[in-house]
């Protein structure tokens, strides 16, 4: 729940910074790179061995940062600089039915009816969050929904490949590399320098360096604990409480309404994210970190 509720509070501070004339594109570079910085520096205390892997997955770390990680970050990160937090994370929310229809499609999953019915609700949720109904959805900023429905697509890859590959990793040994290639790519594209050179304003770096700790590094912290305790299946249905943070935040701090129309929406989309979640398969073979011959569990 702690994890929802950051991750709901950095959208409501990135929109901040977006109104205060950030780039979205910037901000992702700040996040991805000290969040790789962070995580060294925790695993070079701590966890040092759960900084090696195989040089033969490197090309699926690869896939994941630059890929998967990357693109969640930018893709979302633009959806709330162009559209309300609350409507961006909701969309975003649709991964769980692209992980769904693809596993279908290619892993052939059986698609049931209470799958049927999820992907059904939320469809019709989205259908009411983006107020498709109303003449003013005309006037919606398509790119950000765009952006919205893209970064769904890429969390959908990225927790597809990430699940694979925390089967024989740590997460956070995942989570470190993903952020380092999403990093390496955006400080490719960007001139490292943008770190250095943005406004000096002390509210500014504040709510940059809140959303790279309390925004990223600490929840993913606080929901791979809450794995540990819940489960995969159990500690996602929990995550749903992300959304109705967003939009409780994003009114408080922003002054951003959803109408009673789009709230109903939410509702729909959540409800069908509890019934995927809950109908989830588990996976027979248990994840690598937490098998007794891996040499995390042996320190233990």
């Amino acid at each position: 729940m702690c994890a929802a509720v950051l991750w709901a509070s950095s959208g409501t501070a990135s929109k901040y910074l977006f109104n205060m004339g950030m780039h979205p594109h910037m901000l992702v570079q700040y996040r991805v790179s000290f969040s790789a910085l962070l995580i060294l520096a925790y695993l070079f205390f701590f966890e040092i061995d759960s900084l090696k892997i195989n040089l033969k997955d490197l090309w699926c770390f690869i896939a994941l940062g630059a890929l998967g990680m990357a693109g969640v970050q930018v893709t979302y990160l633009f959806a709330i600089s162009k559209i309300k937090v609350a409507m961006a994370t909701l969309l975003q929310y649709l991964a769980p039915f692209f992980v769904a229809i693809y596993s279908s499609l290619f892993f052939k999953e059986r698609m049931d009816r209470w799958k049927a019915l999820s992907i059904l609700l939320a469809f019709v949720g989205c259908f009411f969050v983006v107020e498709a109904y109303s003449v003013s959805f005309f006037s919606l900023d398509k790119k950000g929904v765009i952006a919205a429905l893209l970064s769904a697509v890429f969390f959908s890859f990225y927790s597809l490949l990430g699940e694979r590959m925390m089967r024989r990793y740590n997460p956070w040994t995942v989570l470190f590399y993903a952020f380092v290639f999403a990093a390496l790519l955006f400080n490719i594209i960007l001139s490292p320098k943008n770190i250095l050179v943005w406004k000096s304003e002390f509210r500014w770096w504040f709510t940059v360096v809140y959303i790279i700790s309390c925004g990223t590094v600490i929840p993913f912290g606080l929901f791979f604990m809450g794995i540990e305790h819940l489960r995969a299946t159990r500690a996602s249905i929990v995550a749903t409480l992300e959304p109705i943070s967003a939009g409780i935040l994003s009114f408080v701090i922003l002054g951003e309404v959803l109408t009673p129309w789009q709230i109903f929406g939410g509702f729909l989309v959540i409800t069908s994210i509890i019934i995927i979640q809950s109908r989830k398969e588990i996976d027979p073979e248990a994840p690598a970190h937490k098998r007794k011959d891996h040499p995390h569990q042996n320190r233990q």
